[in-house]
């Protein structure tokens, strides 16, 4: 016998029978990359196989329904040491009897970038490290690929929780509501029309109409009555952490929590003296676009450069519409003075073809001591990973075009109404998903106007390419049968907007103070997707696992 107990005979001829009827995949270093782009690869090596063996096979029938997986031996030590093209011997340490397995989690699609990437990574390794049981082997399969088995090969508890979850998310269906986007398209009153009139001609536009009216379509029982749009669901606090997790965050469902805001210092103390006085010198970054139109999407003809600027075709292939752009809107760094200055010019028909918009604006880093005037709400704060603090501060005259966001958003508003028009993200199809090229519109300040010169070489991942005040339903038929959802905020209450659903926002000034002001908590998402991307599906977030 060998140092340690090896018998050099008896393990070549268990080699030798394995090499001839082995029931397992073999694989090589150059097939891991390949197959690493559809599943998560699992691997034991050769040199450990026939202590291992049973183990192994088990685990493959635990996991058999999980068709994200790939099983397979190999002998690593033949693997290649390069750098450049296989795995270094730091990348996969020795596998000795005690570590005789190594996953492989499957490669995340880089969906940024249309461009095909100049270098892929190999493969990252991680190897085994416990006991060969197979209660530790299922654990440790499940944390590295994602998956939700007990050792019997039935869905683990958290496997049926999610798929409870995933089974029972909210939808905006023919249960809620009847009206389509087709339906209300073709009814004599549009409710976005007070929206059209306003931007119709946005450097022209008379800015008065976009002033909110007490009988607001956003607020009005006849309109929501004729045209039957469905409503949020409207609560008032208390609102537990159970609660809020089982009604809302893990059915994906929006809420809107009145009057939450109403008890924040940042209610009543955040005038437009009060930023002045206190932040008047601090350079803040600033948005400006043409009758307050953001992130609309138009015709690349209409821009200066169209006929100079070509797309790699190899991007042009992976566009659904290459002859459409998301229009950026201008940037401006100025005092903040300056900016309260100029949205009471836009306010007062003084600057009637300028909005400006502070947007994701961020507080701890621009106004920390701002941070003291909020309460960040206990039910979320104990449940989600906070990402982002915004402000968001205009003249009140905007639209927010069609977009989705990829975290779970708490919108608080302080000053001003917002109609935010949302639409369900479970079949992204609908809403034309994908990646539209972009454009920046530039503003000459001395001549007061805007102009289209500036088509840029990257695109937007979470814009829509249909305009709800004019849609081309003839362009995107499949818009047709979205069904729209309404969920209107005013001034103290909060809209929970979850994580990937599209949204459409309408914001009308305070009459009195003539701006429209919130803020919005961004969080990790609980239900997370790839994007962009159409036919891909929510999953709950591993960093939520936890939860489950």
């Amino acid at each position: 016998m060998e140092a340690g107990g090896r018998n050099p005979a008896l393990f070549f001829v268990l080699l030798t029978i394995f090499r001839v009827a082995s029931p397992f995949n073999q694989i090589t270093e150059r097939d891991l990359t390949s197959l690493v782009t559809h599943s998560c690869v699992v691997v034991a090596d050769i040199e450990n196989f026939p202590n291992f063996a049973p183990s192994f096979s088990s685990i493959q029938q635990t996991f058999k329904d999980d068709h994200g997986l790939y099983f397979a031996v190999t002998n690593f030590a033949r693997w290649s040491t390069t750098s450049n093209g296989g795995l270094s011997t730091k990348e996969v340490p020795l596998v000795h009897e005690d570590t005789p397995l190594v996953a492989f989690p499957k490669r995340v699609v880089d969906r940024s970038c249309l461009l095909p990437p100049s270098f892929q990574p190999y493969p990252q390794p991680i190897p085994f490290q416990g006991l060969q049981h197979e209660s530790i082997l299922t654990a440790f399969i499940n944390s590295q690929c994602g998956t939700y088995r007990s050792v019997d090969g039935s869905l683990s508890k958290r496997g049926l929780h999610r798929h409870s979850i995933l089974q029972n998310l909210f939808h905006v269906d023919q249960s809620i509501t009847n009206l389509t986007m087709d339906l209300l398209y073709s009814s004599h009153s549009n409710p976005f029309s007070t929206a059209a009139e306003c931007l119709s001609s946005p450097e022209t536009a008379d800015r008065r109409l976009c002033l909110p009216k007490e009988d607001h379509s956003m607020y009005s029982q006849h309109t929501q009555h004729e045209h039957h749009i469905a409503q949020c669901e409207r609560i008032r606090l208390p609102l537990t952490r159970e609660e809020f997790f089982e009604n809302y965050l893990k059915k994906s469902k929006p809420v809107i929590i009145e009057g939450a805001a109403k008890h924040w210092a940042a209610y009543s103390k955040w005038t437009h003296e009060f930023l002045r006085e206190n932040y008047g010198l601090k350079k803040v970054h600033v948005k400006l676009t043409p009758g307050g139109d953001f992130e609309g999407v138009e015709k690349a003809e209409r821009w200066e450069d169209y006929g100079d600027f070509s797309i790699p075709d190899v991007v042009r292939n992976q566009l659904q519409f290459p002859e459409l752009v998301v229009v950026r809107p201008a940037a401006a760094n100025m005092n903040f003075s300056e900016f309260l200055d100029l949205i009471t010019l836009a306010a007062d028909q003084s600057a009637r073809n300028v909005s400006a918009y502070l947007e994701y604006s961020s507080i701890p880093e621009y106004m920390p001591d701002l941070e003291g005037d909020i309460e960040e709400f206990i039910f979320a704060k104990d449940l989600l990973n906070r990402k982002h603090l915004n402000m968001w501060l205009s003249d009140g005259n905007t639209i927010g075009r069609l977009h989705f966001d990829e975290y779970d958003n708490f919108l608080c508003q302080l000053r001003g109404q917002k109609q935010v028009i949302l639409f369900d993200p479970h079949d992204n199809t609908r809403m034309y998903e994908g990646h539209i090229p972009q454009a920046m519109l530039s503003y000459d300040a001395s001549q007061k106007r805007f102009f289209r010169k500036t088509l840029k070489d990257s695109t937007s991942m979470v814009m829509s390419p249909i305009d709800l005040l004019n849609p081309d339903l003839q362009k995107f038929p499949l818009f047709r049968d979205v069904r729209p959802l309404n969920c209107s905020i005013g001034e103290g209450d909060v809209l929970f907007m979850p994580s990937f659903w599209w949204h459409e926002v309408y914001s009308t000034p305070n009459l009195s103070e003539k701006r429209n002001l919130a803020v919005n908590f961004w969080y990790e998402p609980f239900l997370q997707k790839e994007f962009p991307c159409a036919d891909c599906d929510l999953d709950i977030n591993p960093s939520y696992h936890h939860l489950l």
